[in-house]
């Protein structure tokens, strides 16, 4: 595929160089993309997969309004997640797609068309604003108000202007369940030094975290123009974000977003406005002037740390958090002889239900009987406080190394003295595992890039739940979508309640059929995942927590394999505990 290039037309088809097979490392391609007068360009993504970065600083796809570098930026984009349709204003587009010297994806493979605006000659009867779509229109309404059922006018809703140094806000009905198909919509504005602080202190939505398509709350920093200047985040399931938000800008806009099924208690959320310390000569930092509560701190862009004085920054960074699935890693100045006198951490982080492997491809350290001069150490955890799981130099790649849990530390090492190669590695996501549930709820994914991708072929995970000695595990699957068969025969998941070969199997299940609660009758859960060779399907998630042992808990012979949801629990009806009570509630555990 060309790198590049020049399109006058009605229609096209753009992809990365070498598509469908990984894009090749270090391109920098630039298209441009001229449709006729009076139309617009519009982008229609069929394939979409970059290395992944909060800021997309690595591999990424820019889009500009116009055929200048300076054009204002449409989007640029990474990940896994297919971009929404992309539109200029104009009938012009400048596309550049850029990729590092590392880590190789499937790239991309859209489609442009030339769309007309229909909202530019009339508003269509739209009581507030007209707004332009591929091949038609939809009518919006200002803040405060939302789309009656006629699809055109508008009346009043929640949401708003909030414009106080401090106030909260919460979903509609709130802390009853919120209603069907709402959108609504708060800005909150202070004065231009200042920035917004955003905690969510209740939160209870459709969905899980990796997955917000069904029902959630999207926050982004806007700016003076009204365009938006960085999303925070599209949030939903039952976890607050786990941090005090604070806005790139003067201007915070939340978005509410449910659809015509599921429904929740919602959200309630607190706001304070702070001056913003790095507002005026970049608080006298050097490189990243940081806002903080009352104060701000300094620091330093990849490749750099702070020096003593905590404004100034310095060579040496070597810190790396590496949150993707799969991946490589080199040492420092691989593969030239790494420098003297280095340390370097690397942080990995995998899907929940998953560990971490890392294959070492090539390993050549300064060799001592005790690795007392260079070395690496792996701990099994996020950081090295967390159990060893060896430490290594010399000229002999160490044995495969699997983490337990999703995370996984690596710490480098170099003296003053001797320097050698050093290392390549790889890391990949391995399914299944040991979990240890706690009263706080967890989530388990059918694989490591649910949300971006479907579950691969010949897939064979199993998961076992441990409680403490006297609990029981309590799994609820929020997502479930496998390939449906009338046996189960083909792909399936499987729930045992217990780890001994023996123990009793509670059903398998498939389809696009969520299959209910289940509680283990002792401290131990057993989930199976088969998968064969052929069709593949979204995958689920499932939220496990340790809870209280059931009374009155009736085991039989499980059923056969379905596609359906379980039938009515059978309970002791003697039996008087939370149990019947969230039965009532239309939460049914799976019995027999």
């Amino acid at each position: 595929v060309h790198c590049g290039g020049n399109f006058t037309a009605d229609s096209g088809v753009i992809e990365n160089p070498n598509y469908p097979y990984d894009y090749t490392p270090n391109s920098d391609c630039v298209w441009m993309i001229t449709v006729p007068e009076e139309y617009q360009v519009a982008i229609i993504f069929t394939m979409f997969q970059l290395e992944q970065h909060e800021d997309c600083i690595y591999d990424f796809l820019e889009f500009r309004d116009g055929h200048d570098e300076d054009s204002p930026v449409i989007a640029r984009l990474c990940g896994y997640s297919l971009p929404e349709n992309i539109k200029s204003t104009t009938n012009k587009m400048r596309v550049r797609f850029v990729s590092d010297a590392s880590v190789e994806k499937y790239g991309f493979s859209f489609s442009f068309i030339k769309e007309f605006d229909e909202c530019k000659t009339t508003n269509h009867g739209c009581h507030h604003k007209c707004v332009n779509t591929l091949g038609s229109y939809r009518c919006e309404c200002d803040i405060g108000y939302e789309l009656h059922s006629d699809g055109k006018s508008c009346e009043d809703a929640c949401g708003g202007y909030l414009k106080g140094e401090n106030g909260s806000l919460t979903s509609p009905n709130f802390p009853n369940l919120y209603p069907n198909k709402k959108r609504c919509v708060w800005e909150i504005k202070a004065h231009s030094q200042y920035r917004i602080f955003l905690n969510f202190t209740h939160f209870d939505l459709e969905g899980v975290l990796t997955n917000c398509e069904y029902d959630y709350v999207k926050v982004t920093s806007v700016d003076a123009e009204g365009a938006v200047a960085k999303v925070h985040g599209q949030f939903c399931g039952r976890i607050a974000p786990q941090f005090l938000l604070t806005s790139e800008t003067s201007h915070l806009r939340i978005k509410f977003v449910t659809d015509s099924s599921v429904q929740k208690s919602g959200f309630a959320a607190v706001y304070f406005t702070d001056r913003d310390e790095c507002e005026v000569d970049n608080g006298g930092c050097e490189q990243i002037c940081k806002n903080m509560i009352g104060s701000y701190v300094c620091e330093c862009e990849s490749g750099y740390v702070l020096s003593n004085d905590g404004h100034h920054c310095k060579e040496g960074g070597c810190k790396f958090e590496l949150n993707t699935a799969f991946g490589q890693l080199t040492s420092p100045g691989y593969p030239e002889d790494y420098p003297n006198d280095k340390e370097c951490v690397w942080h990995f982080v995998t899907t929940p239900g998953h560990r971490l492997q890392l294959d070492f491809i090539e390993f050549e350290i300064e060799p001592h009987q005790d690795c007392a001069y260079d070395r690496i150490d792996v701990y099994d955890g996020s950081s090295v406080d967390a159990p060893s799981l060896g430490t290594y130099c010399g000229p002999r790649a160490p044995e495969k190394i699997l983490s337990s849990k999703n995370e996984l530390y690596l710490f480098f090492h170099s003296d003053s003295s001797v320097q050698r190669k050093g290392f390549q590695a790889h890391y990949t996501s391995v399914c299944g595992g040991t979990i240890r549930a706690e009263r706080t709820v967890g989530y388990v994914y059918s694989h490591a890039t649910y949300g971006g991708s479907n579950y691969e072929n010949r897939v064979a995970c199993e998961w076992t739940l441990l409680a403490e000695d006297g609990m029981s595990v309590e799994i609820q699957f929020t997502n479930f979508e496998l390939e449906e068969e009338v046996h189960c025969e083909y792909d399936y998941v499987e729930i045992y309640d217990g780890d001994s070969e023996n123990a009793m199997r509670l059903g398998r299940y498939c389809g696009n059929k969520q299959p209910n609660l289940f509680i283990s009758s002792g401290p131990v859960l057993r989930v199976r995942f088969r998968a064969d060779d052929t069709v593949t399907a979204k995958g689920f998630v499932f939220e496990y927590v340790e809870t209280d042992p059931v009374e009155g808990l009736i085991y039989t012979e499980e059923p056969g394999p379905t596609t359906r949801p379980p039938l009515e629990p059978v309970i002791n009806e003697k039996a008087n505990n939370r149990f019947l009570a969230r039965t009532a509630a239309g939460r049914r555990p799976y019995v027999h």
